[in-house]
């Protein structure tokens, strides 16, 4: 094994390793060579946690790998994709199969056509207006409790008011919007709130005070590929 791909393992352990005592979630970790190249771990936590279960993928999970290989595939260095797994090894990315060749188009003969007698028109239907959804405010909501959704909006809502960062959270359901707001308001130095509309609707926060982001600290633009990934 090169001395890069040595250094990818310690750095994606150190980083592992602080951004789960980060989150007071223990785990032990096991580094495998995988079949296409990458480099799978296995990540064992400590008793049960909500929205994870071992052998299946979970948001959390998801987007904790999604960060590292943005942090340890940095531009310049040699590139090796980092798969995480609960409670073990996850499977190897599978090859995209090659698109078969369309077969050609058999034109048919034309039917001939029958003469047909005159229909009446019908009518025309007046189409109804699409039912227009309404804006549900999260904050009346009172949903059940669920301490992942309540950390993650205390965690980020204290990252915006110490770093000076805005973050953004889509995909989520109403309930869990209103969970994350309700724990972030209770950190001072940031406003939260939800906003967009249907599949867009996310959970932001804002810091009072915004701090620029150097060049340097920006993060890379990657492939298509590689973002879906």
């Amino acid at each position: 094994m090169s001395e890069a791909v040595d250094t990818k393992r310690e750095q994606t352990e150190t980083l592992l390793a602080d951004v789960f005592k980060l989150m007071e979630y223990p785990a032990k970790l096991e580094f495998k060579d995988m079949t296409d190249g990458s480099l799978g771990v296995a990540v064992h936590f400590d008793g049960e946690l909500p929205g994870i279960t071992a052998g299946k993928r979970s948001h959390l999970v998801d987007s904790v790998q999604f960060w590292l290989n943005k942090v340890v595939n940095r531009p310049n260095t040699t590139r090796r994709w980092v798969n995480l797994g609960v409670n073990s090894f996850p499977e190897p990315r599978a090859q995209q199969a090659e698109k078969p060749e369309k077969p050609a188009k058999v034109e048919a003969a034309a039917p001939v056509a029958k003469k047909e007698a005159p229909k009446k028109e019908a009518a025309p239907v007046k189409e109804k207006p699409a039912p227009v959804s309404k804006k549900v405010d999260e904050r009346t909501l009172k949903p059940a409790a669920d301490p992942l959704f309540t950390a993650a909006g205390k965690l980020l809502a204290e990252k915006s008011a110490k770093l000076g960062r805005v973050y953004a959270v889509m995909g989520l359901s109403n309930d869990q919007r209103a969970l994350m707001l309700q724990a972030a308001d209770a950190v001072k130095g940031q406003t939260a709130k939800a906003e967009g509309e249907g599949h867009w609707r996310r959970f932001t926060v804002t810091p009072e005070k915004l701090t620029v982001i150097p060049r340097k600290q920006v993060m890379p633009d990657y492939d298509d590929e590689d973002e879906d990934e």
